[in-house]
């Protein structure tokens, strides 16, 4: 979906919306929101207002790891601390609201910082049981949201266990699939420090790196 300056559009993947007052390219446009503030957003992450969707507003929670959207949109990658980043699959933890980063649910994103699509399993550690919760694809330098989760449900995620594949078309360098658990400690969502401003998706996060490709001398 193309945008313009002056179109209405709504978030997929929070509530409200807001006005585009620039469009950077085909995948990045600026947003007026109601609170005065101007947001780059992805605009596979947005719909125009009047394009005869009905949305719910008042939805619960999804269950964890639930892809509620199925969206995929690009990293940002807005400015160049971007690219001193190594690559590598992370998980991402959003605040719904940006200003209130303690008292809002998350949103949750697999960030694919590498140039090979992955192909992925989730699972989550419930009770020192897994649970399969989420498969798919993420292409190069994409984002995929993979559900909103209130804080008491964290617990589940201290220790979930990605496993992937990585897939380029063409003449390319292989590298071997990884299984790797997801390990961060619970109590960090509950401090402020730990919501810093990621350039991968422009905005204030707390992100795990799940795995980093190793560094090529």
């Amino acid at each position: 979906m193309k945008f313009k300056e002056g179109d209405k559009v709504l978030f997929l993947n929070e509530k409200g919306g807001g006005t585009v007052t620039r469009v950077v390219d085909d995948q990045i446009v600026h947003v007026s929101i109601e609170e005065g503030f101007e947001i780059p957003y992805a605009v596979g992450d947005l719909i125009k207002s009047d394009a005869g969707i009905e949305r719910d507003t008042g939805r619960r929670s999804s269950a964890p790891g639930s892809d509620d959207t199925g969206t995929r949109s690009p990293l940002m990658l807005l400015t160049h601390q971007g690219s001193s980043i190594r690559e590598g699959i992370y998980l991402s933890m959003v605040p719904r609201n940006q200003e209130k980063v303690l008292h809002t649910p998350l949103d949750l994103y697999i960030l694919n910082h590498t140039g090979y699509t992955l192909c992925f399993a989730l699972f989550i550690n419930s009770s020192g049981s897994y649970r399969g919760i989420l498969s798919g694809s993420i292409e190069a330098s994409s984002k995929k949201h993979i559900g909103k989760v209130e804080r008491t449900e964290i617990e589940d995620w201290k220790n979930a266990l990605l496993q992937a594949v990585f897939y380029k078309k063409g003449k390319t360098e292989i590298i071997a699939p990884v299984s790797e658990h997801i390990v961060f400690k619970p109590v960090k969502i509950y401090k402020e420090e730990s919501f810093a401003f990621s350039p991968l998706i422009n905005q204030r996060a707390f992100t795990v790196g799940i795995w980093k490709r190793e560094n090529e001398d």
